[in-house]
């Protein structure tokens, strides 16, 4: 199973998870985003890690409290000269020479999109 694939696996479970803590940082020339995802003690947490990160964007609606992540999905957007699919909102062209990239994003309370050539997933050991 590719990286890519035991990503699109676990995007769906982080709905309900609250973001915890976020680290956006250059690491070697390109950027490095680290989103920290926490249930609490009756759920591990999970940290979802994206290297060379085209898009990143999250909003949430004002109010008391953290706002639980709701509807996460992840796509594969794959290198091809067509337009992007509705809702990325990228100011590239979408070429067969750019990598392949995913595409995660939640909707809800908390806006999230995060479009990266790199992305991995790591889960608490209980």
């Amino acid at each position: 199973m590719s990286v890519f694939d035991q990503f699109l696996k676990v995007a769906p479970i982080c709905e309900g998870y609250v973001v915890d803590r976020l680290s956006l940082a250059q690491i070697d020339d390109a950027d490095a985003l680290e989103i920290g995802l926490r249930w609490g003690p009756e759920k591990p947490d999970v940290t979802l890690a994206f290297r060379d990160v085209y898009l990143f964007s999250i909003g949430r609606l004002p109010g008391p409290g953290a706002d639980p992540l709701d509807h996460v999905m992840a796509t594969v957007l794959e290198p091809k000269d067509e337009p992007w699919p509705d809702g990325v909102a990228l100011d590239l062209v979408r070429s067969t020479s750019l990598p392949p990239l995913i595409w995660l994003r939640a909707q809800g309370p908390v806006q999230l999109s995060v479009i990266a050539a790199i992305a991995t997933v790591s889960l608490e050991v209980l």
